[in-house]
């Protein structure tokens, strides 16, 4: 399984269309095979930043999801709205449900 988790900082006068733009790719981004979870948060303390939870079956079936055309349109769309982003890829060996 792969996991990911992007932070991204958005400029505060462009938060209501990149959370509108999110919203959108939720329902695309879940119905892919790969895909097991593909969510994404309002910091409690800071609304201006956003973080996305995805996890994959996966690598391959993520690098799909990265030439998938609502992936590549919500890129070009969210560039300017964003002042800067981090982006980290987990491989994850196993897991324990508690």
């Amino acid at each position: 399984m792969v996991v990911l988790v992007a932070h991204a900082h958005i400029k505060p006068e462009s938060l209501p269309a990149y959370l509108e733009l999110a919203t959108a790719m939720l329902a695309p981004s879940q119905a892919e095979e790969p895909c097991i979870t593909y969510e994404f948060f309002q910091h409690p303390t800071d609304p201006n930043h956003i973080v996305f939870v995805e996890e994959w079956t996966t690598r391959a079936g993520l690098q799909d999801h990265f030439e998938m055309p609502h992936f590549k349109e919500f890129v070009k769309a969210t560039a300017a709205l964003v002042e800067s982003s981090n982006i980290r890829i987990y491989e994850v060996a196993g897991h324990e449900d508690l």
